[in-house]
């Protein structure tokens, strides 16, 4: 029993002594100071480089281990990781944010050069320089050195020339992002020798060539490739089979097609595929059915594929989140079988040839947020099972043959930010957006035939920025308190689909045309009256202001000159009067201005900043202007060339006077004489009357014809002016 005692005491005392070494070695370890050869090479990369944040104020003394954005062996001390990406961009891989490498502020950005002293971290693991304004003349070489790199991020940033065939060393690289730079030059075949790599990132370049089945050889582990907005022609032959199974591919405004890549067929796992752009033809049909039923997010925009959508790619597709096929040449109509997936969010299907009605069978249980359907020859009224779409931030139907009453419910969607139903047939009176759409960004619906007032719900849009009923039938005053409290006099950060830009998953699609200006508001071509309500000049923001061809009355606001940042302003072709403020010379960015056709009286102002829009058609149909650029002469104005002295030789001297006196005198009794002599002769001829009054009606004939066929022809001129 001693025994036994005995041999338990040992056993745990060893277990006591190695515990005991094993917690020394590992506070020992936390000790372990870096490699000094390496904090060099990181204090000769910081010498020279601009911080303007002053990020790397840590890198000072002997401990870079400690250094921000610096992670070391706990061992051995040498540098394992270096993370330097900017930390303002929002989010943390390029791909998912799409950022631009401008959007994050300057001041959290790193500058300089990447210097070749940082091939001295011979065991680095991570290196991340993205979203920085690190730039490159030649493409850093020193790389290949770092024979342990798995990870390789540069996006983002100002570097240029060649990518180095050397980095097909690296032999142990897992993710390789040059996304976002001014790489030039062909992709180096080397890269298919990356048997590890599973994330490529080339978009956004300046790369062009070919790419073949050998830059991809033994890339059996890649689940992300990337190579779109570059100059590349996709060359693979018809029988080749990828070594990689991929999950998200990319190969939009690369050269593929015309005909599908038959390739695809193999990728199974295929979760995201986005080739829009990619010179494609055909029946969408076959591209549609050769497509893995795992896909959650399709983009094969803007090409040539033509045929029906297939009414059954609800059932095809069932994980279907994002369906982009806009700008192609479909017809048929919307298939819907769409209203079945409840994790669809997107729907752009704008450009292209699409007839029919809307699918009415919208439930509230889906997930449907952006919905663009712009340039097609849709009809119809508007399903209100639309309005079951809570979740709904954009609907487009412009563009198309809609008609009806658009629904009131619409403005319930209390999360919808831009709502785009111009150019249609719609009818009825504005829905009362307000109280429950303040989320309203863009607000559409100019050229349908609208008729009614300016609905005072309106003046509740706290955000609201572009605004466009012009082109309609609406009536009545514009609401004094109308916009005041609205979005147009706030400095808000713009959203960039009507000019919003629809980030999602690594693409980004421009909706629309866009606007010319981020702060508009156009009420032209409708039958408005009332006057221009002086709360217009406290919308500090405004860029664009069209009140024209409308029956407005009283005077311009004193204040218009307020409108610091206004470029474009048109009140033609209404009923003001008044002068024109003076202020309105002191608008540093107007570059078009339309007062015409109005009953503006007085001198018209002038200015440095009016000599952009210095036209006389700008202020043509008011008779009570005058002052340049008018011709007409403002009262107490002096001729030019009139003045000079009272005795210089352009007085007349009084024996000129007496000669004109004369003349005239003489002129009225000389014409009464000649005529009655005329008259008596043709009294006493009647051969000599009869021919007189023959040649005269001839000569009346004639000249009420040429009159009538130039009045025609002026009305006709005159019209096309207009």
């Amino acid at each position: 029993m001693a025994s036994y005692d005995g041999l338990v005491s040992t056993f745990l005392w060893a277990i006591f002594v190695v515990q005991a070494i094993e917690f020394g070695h590992s506070n020992a370890s936390t000790n372990v100071s870096c490699i000094g050869a390496e904090r060099e090479a990181l204090l000769k990369f910081k010498h020279g480089l601009t911080d303007p944040l002053k990020r790397l104020s840590s890198w000072t003394g002997e401990e870079c281990c400690n250094w921000g954005g610096v992670k070391c062996d706990k061992k051995i001390g040498h540098i394992l990781q270096l993370d330097l990406r900017n930390p303002c961009a929002e989010d943390a891989n390029a791909e998912d944010a799409n950022v631009d490498i401008s959007a994050p502020s300057d001041k959290c950005k790193l500058g300089g050069n990447i210097v070749p002293s940082l091939g001295e971290l011979k065991y680095l693991e991570f290196l991340d320089l993205s979203i920085n304004n690190f730039s490159t003349r030649k493409f850093p070489t020193f790389f290949a050195s770092l024979q342990k790199l798995e990870y390789l991020y540069l996006s983002g940033n100002l570097i240029s020339g060649s990518i180095p065939s050397s980095l097909g060393e690296l032999s142990s690289l897992r993710g390789l992002d040059l996304s976002y730079n001014k790489v030039s030059g062909t992709i180096p075949e080397s890269i298919g020798r990356l048997s590890n790599l599973r994330e490529l990132h080339f978009e956004k370049n300046l790369l062009y060539g070919t790419v073949s089945e050998l830059h991809f050889e033994n890339l059996k582990n890649l689940i992300m490739l990337d190579i779109s907005s570059n100059e590349l022609i996709l060359n693979v032959s018809s029988t080749w089979v990828p070594p990689f199974q991929a999950l998200e591919i990319d190969l939009s405004d690369c050269k593929v097609g015309p005909e599908f890549p038959r390739w695809l067929q193999t990728q199974r796992n295929l979760t995201n595929l986005i080739m829009s752009n990619a010179s494609m033809s055909g029946d969408i049909r076959d591209w549609l059915y050769d497509i893995s039923s795992n896909i959650d997010f399709l983009d094969i925009s803007v090409n040539m594929l033509r045929g029906q959508i297939p009414q059954d790619i609800g059932d095809k597709m069932p994980r279907l989140t994002t369906l982009r096929l806009w700008g192609n040449n479909l017809t048929g109509g919307i298939p819907s079988s769409l209203c079945k997936l409840k994790q669809l969010d997107e729907i752009n299907l704008s450009k292209n040839q699409l007839s029919g009605r809307l699918p009415r069978c919208w439930k509230a249980s889906q997930n449907l947020e952006w919905f663009f359907l712009e340039d097609n020859k849709l009809n119809g009224q508007i399903p209100k099972s639309l309005c079951h779409l809570q979740l709904l931030m954009g609907l487009s139907l412009q563009r198309n043959g809609f008609s009806g009453v658009i629904p009131n419910c619409l403005s319930s969607l209390q999360f919808m930010m831009i709502l785009d139903l111009s150019d249609n047939q719609f009818t009825g009176r504005l829905p009362p957006f307000g109280k429950h759409s303040q989320s309203l960004v863009v607000l559409n619906l100019e050229k349908n035939h609208l008729v009614g007032g300016i609905p005072p719900q309106l003046c509740q849009l706290r955000d609201i920025q572009v605004l466009s009923l012009a082109q309609n039938n609406i009536t009545g005053p514009i609401p004094n308190c109308f916009i005041f409290s609205g979005g147009i006099g706030r400095a808000w950060p713009l959203i960039t689909g009507l000019d919003v830009m629809v980030n999602t998953k690594g693409t980004s699609q421009i909706y629309g045309n866009g606007l010319a200006y981020f702060f508009s508001i156009d009420l032209s071509a409708n039958m408005l009256d009332g006057q221009i309500p002086e709360e217009f000049t406290r919308l500090l923001q405004l860029e664009n202001l069209n009140l024209s061809q409308n029956n407005l009355s009283g005077h311009i606001p004193s204040n218009i000159g307020d409108l610091k940042n206004l470029e474009s302003l048109d009140l033609s072709k209404n009923e003001l009067s008044s002068a024109i403020p003076s202020g309105i010379s002191s608008m540093d960015f107007l570059s078009h201005l339309n007062l015409s056709f109005n009953r503006l009286s007085g001198r018209i102002p002038s200015g440095n900043h009016l000599r952009t829009v210095d036209d006389e058609s700008v202020y043509r149909g008011n008779d009570g202007l005058c002052g340049a650029p008018l011709s007409k002469i403002c009262p107490g104005d002096q001729p030019a060339g009139t003045g000079g002295d009272a005795s210089s030789g352009d007085k007349p001297s009084e024996g000129d006077v007496d000669i004109h006196n004369w003349f005239y005198a003489g002129l009225g009794p000389g014409f009464t004489v000649g005529f009655l002599g005329f008259c008596s002769i043709l009294h006493f001829k009647r051969s000599w009357r009869v021919s007189y009054f023959r040649a005269m009606d001839g000569a009346i004939e004639k000249f009420s014809m040429t009159t009538m066929i130039a009045m025609l022809w002026f009305k006709r001129t005159f019209r096309q002016s207009e």
